[in-house]
């Protein structure tokens, strides 16, 4: 007796033609999750650059009348992070008090500060900034 093997149409098994769709779906499949990262990992910088600017324009506004004299002026830098910041302190003149000499009260001087942080996130955008102000009063002999 002699066994006859089965014809090699019914055989089980992928042809050339499906395993080029598979390999071509896996690759699309790859290619948006590797876009998705990158996105992803894009908005974690950005949010990075964020905080550091925003803890930066802090500290130089903490820093106005304790680290540096609290008088009218401009200081200005750049981090090593690349965030240039830059600090005005102007006398503070309230809005009834507009065109005239300007009294606060005996022995107190007021004073504007503002604290912008200036950064680039990526070379293809625009340039952010960050402005924060306060008003910090110094007392005069």
């Amino acid at each position: 007796m002699s066994v006859h093997s089965a014809p090699w149409r019914e055989e089980r098994g992928f042809t050339l033609v499906e395993a080029l769709v598979s390999l071509a779906i896996l690759t699309l499949a790859l290619v948006a999750l590797v876009q998705i990262f990158a996105v992803g990992f894009r908005g974690v910088r950005m949010s990075e650059l964020d905080a550091a600017a925003l803890q930066l324009a802090t500290s130089q506004l903490a820093r106005a009348g304790t680290e540096t004299p609290l008088a009218a002026g401009r200081q200005q830098g750049t981090t090593s992070g690349g965030l240039e910041w830059n600090v005005a302190i102007e006398p503070y003149v309230p809005p009834e008090q507009v065109g005239t000499e300007v009294r606060i009260a005996r022995g107190l001087e007021a004073y504007w500060v503002i604290a912008e942080v200036r950064w680039q996130s990526s070379p293809f955008e625009a340039a952010q900034t960050l402005s924060l102000r306060t008003l910090k009063i110094k007392t005069v002999p």
